[in-house]
């Protein structure tokens, strides 16, 4: 198997176009799940979210690979705004748990839902089978990724 990829075909460029438009569409939403949620404070919020039982600060910040520091205040601003709280860690009674509140957690899944939606829509013309391919390269891509990055 060669390691070129297809000529006319820049894969990092079409994925940093969907990604910008992504994130543009999801930074027009931000006021749905709180007026003063900003983007860089989302992420760290979906990464609380997807984990139901709780997330230590520091696993977050290696989980997001950014500096604790900048952990720590993303999580004192998720908190301030209502959207997390901590609770004691019952494996270690010395450490504490973010965890999303109920409110949070409802508008991840309603801003979810709708990002499906909208999805949905886009791929309307497309083959399931398509669909089904496009979903398990992605899944490929996604696994590969979290090993190389």
């Amino acid at each position: 198997m060669t390691n070129e990829l297809p000529a006319g075909l820049d894969v990092d460029v079409e994925l940093t176009r969907f990604v910008r438009r992504v994130r543009k569409r999801t930074l027009r939403h931000l006021a749905e799940i709180h007026p003063k949620l900003d983007y860089g404070n989302f992420t760290f919020l979906l990464a609380i979210v997807d984990a139901p039982d709780g997330i230590r600060g520091s696993e977050l910040a290696e989980d997001l690979g950014v500096h604790k520091s900048t952990a720590s205040r993303s999580i004192a601003t998720l908190e301030r705004l209502g959207l997390v709280s901590r609770v004691p860690d019952p494996d270690d009674g010395r450490a504490q748990l973010l965890v999303a509140q109920p409110v949070a957690i409802e508008r991840i899944e309603a801003y979810r839902r709708s990002t499906h939606e909208r999805l949905a829509t886009m791929l309307d013309d497309w083959t399931p089978a398509e669909i089904t391919s496009f979903a398990r390269s992605l899944t490929r891509l996604n696994d590969r990724a979290e090993n190389e990055f």
